[in-house]
């Protein structure tokens, strides 16, 4: 299947002699099902990260107490459609996508916004049978473990205010409205996160983000530079193309696109360079060997990589 769940090779050619591979963001408990019945060990093959599985396994403790799931992720991704399936399992269960998703879902809980209309808002986002008075009067936050984790954050903490509010709580009794689930984030993606805020801070000419175009905590990275330098996403060092030219993708655009002249004339030019979490290191590694290779310099990669470490 590729990432939206479109079947690449059709499930009828599949026999149970065939190796099927449980990615890292996991899977539908329906397709784990559907696999199981052709006969096929996913035990054997799956590869679901443990920063996953170790909000599925929040997701299904807070449940036991009875309260609802509030996922941070974007409904189409292929890890929160299977978080989804897994909180749908033991709980009610929604998705917020943004902020601005939240706080329609607020206006719900806090009876400001009639029942109908949630069904209409929040379709093919909450579970079966989900009922809006009853299901939103006990909630907990777990997230796309790649969403950025300011956001998921924002997204707990507005949501904790709005319940804190609604039913007249303090931080003593919040508990009875209001899970406690942080610390679901993945490392990898948070460390990437707070290392980028750390590039904020520096005075670089332009940024470059190395990356899968189709990697979610990626772009995450590729908004929070934007928003500072200018931004080049690239999968690899081959995309730069010389010193004046460089293919890259737009996220706003959503394709690939040519930039030239994307090096500034003046010496010395500062260059923030940063990867997703999935990235291997050669590969950034290649990208810095090949803009160093534009200047006059003796130093090698792993003499400037050795720098940094230290």
């Amino acid at each position: 299947m590729d990432t939206r769940g479109k079947a690449i090779i059709p499930f009828r050619y599949l026999s149970p002699g065939d190796i099927v591979i449980v990615p890292a963001f996991g899977t539908t408990l329906e397709m784990e099902e559907k696999l199981r019945q052709t006969g096929i060990e996913i035990e054997k093959y799956n590869t679901t990260c443990p920063f996953v599985e170790k909000v599925w396994n929040r997701a299904e403790a807070i449940s036991r107490n009875k309260y609802s799931i509030v996922v941070h992720g974007k409904p189409q991704h292929e890890e929160t459609r299977a978080t989804f399936s897994h909180s749908a399992a033991h709980s009610p269960t929604v998705i917020v996508t943004d902020m601005a998703e939240t706080i329609d879902l607020a206006k719900f809980i806090k009876g400001e916004k009639p029942s109908k209309d949630f069904y209409n808002i929040f379709k093919g986002k909450y579970s079966k049978d989900f009922h809006v008075e009853k299901d939103l009067e006990r909630i907990g936050v777990v997230n796309q473990t790649t969403m950025l984790a300011a956001d998921t954050q924002a997204i707990a903490d507005y949501l904790k205010n709005v319940m804190m509010e609604h039913y007249h709580l303090d931080e003593n009794n919040i508990a009875d409205r209001f899970a406690d689930t942080r610390d679901t984030l993945c490392y990898a993606t948070s460390e990437n996160q707070s290392a980028v805020y750390g590039l904020l801070e520096t005075k670089a000419d332009l940024a470059i983000v190395v990356g899968g175009y189709n990697s979610s905590n990626t772009s995450h990275l590729v908004e929070l530079c934007e928003g500072k330098f200018p931004t080049y996403f690239i999968k690899s060092a081959e995309e730069i193309i010389s010193s004046k030219q460089i293919h890259h993708y737009s996220l706003h655009k959503k394709k690939e696109i040519a930039t030239i002249s994307f090096l500034p004339e003046k010496k010395p030019v500062r260059i923030a360079v940063t990867s997703g979490a999935s990235c291997p290191d050669a590969l950034v590694e290649c990208v810095i060997n090949r803009l160093a290779s534009f200047f006059k310099t003796s130093k090698t990669s792993e003499a400037i990589l050795k720098e940094f470490a230290s």
